[in-house]
Order: structure tokens, then sequence, then C-alpha cells
């Protein structure tokens, strides 16, 4: 992984091998980000995502593998436990057209991600929401 912040934009390319999330981490602590928006696309060989039901206050999980190219990627940045929390959503497609995504869990890149991450200046938090279990913003 390689990147470079332009004010702030910070541009991020990502090779064979690597984790999206785990590198998406690295970058935001290297940059002591705790706020921003994420755009992404690319090429990977292997994911997991989840649906959240909320009656159950539960994810399911689906693991997927094969060649996908990142559809969309977006999501966002923001703290929790004084550290850094990652929200991601990917779509994908496959070669015969079948799309898959959902909230990401994992995704390994199989030939590159370019990956945009725009800071905003200030923090937002998340707290836990006992009526819905998620963890929601939290604006202090």
């Amino acid at each position: 992984m390689e990147y470079r912040r332009f004010g702030n934009t910070i541009v991020v390319r990502m090779d064979p091998g690597e984790e999206i999330i785990e590198q998406v981490n690295a970058v935001v602590k290297a940059e002591d980000v705790k706020l921003a928006q994420i755009n992404a696309l690319g090429a990977i060989n292997s994911f997991t995502t989840g649906a959240y039901n909320v009656a159950e206050q539960k994810y399911y999980s689906t693991d997927y593998t094969g060649a996908w190219e990142v559809v969309s990627l977006h999501g966002n940045v923001t703290t929790m436990d004084g550290k850094p929390y990652i929200h991601l959503h990917l779509a994908g497609g496959n070669h015969e057209g079948t799309m898959a995504g959902g909230h990401l869990n994992r995704a390994v890149i199989a030939a590159t991600c370019e990956l945009f991450i725009t800071v905003i200046d200030g923090e937002v938090g998340r707290k836990k929401d006992p009526v819905t279990g998620l963890n929601i913003f939290k604006f202090d």
C-alpha cells in the first residue's frame, strides 16, 4: 500500500493480498484522521459482507471468492472509545453480472484498490444504541 495526502484528501493504492479495512486503519492512524468520507473501486478475490437484522440485533455474514470488481465501496471514519471506527459498505460484481454486497467485514485485493479518504475538520464519535444494537453517531 502507498498513499499521498493532498490537502484534505488522501489518495491510497492498495496492492494484491492486502486487506482493505486493515489498510484503511493503518492510514487513518498514521494521519490522525478523526472524521472522513471514503470512496473506492478496485478488484478483489475474497470478501465477506453482512446484513444486519434489527429485530434480532445480529449480523448475518456471507463469504465470497473468485474474481470480483468493486463496483462501489463507500463509508466513513469516526471514533469510538478514542480509536478510529471504520464503517464501510461494498458492492461487488463478477463476470456473470452477479452482484453481492453489504456491510464490509473484510476484502482481499486481487489487483488493486484505488481509495480516496476525504478528511473532514471535526470529530464525531459513536455510541451503542440500546434500541437497534448498532454503534450510532454521537455528537458531543
